[in-house]
């Protein structure tokens, strides 16, 4: 996170650990010039360029409310009707 480069986290399943709840909300901090964001208990440098990637192999995975809400959720399943 503190060097911005991108995090791809794969095989999610319908629960994601709450650890990570503090990213997914983006509750960064600012402290003097810098920014740091608490996970799980400890305190990391922030960078603006962070991206995070969750991924699932599950056909149709349901999702929490809670967890669709904090994230934005791309369906790349494709059907033959779906292309039509």
């Amino acid at each position: 996170m503190e060097e911005g480069k991108t995090i791809i986290i794969q095989g999610i399943e319908n629960e994601v650990d709450p650890i990570i709840d503090p990213v997914l909300e983006k509750q960064i901090i600012k402290k003097g010039k810098n920014y740091v964001i608490d996970v799980g208990g400890t305190q990391m440098d922030y960078n603006a360029n962070f991206t995070l990637f969750m991924t699932c192999r599950l056909p149709n995975p349901s999702f929490s409310p809670e967890l669709s809400a904090k994230t934005t959720i791309i369906d790349f399943t494709v059907t033959q009707k779906g292309l039509e």
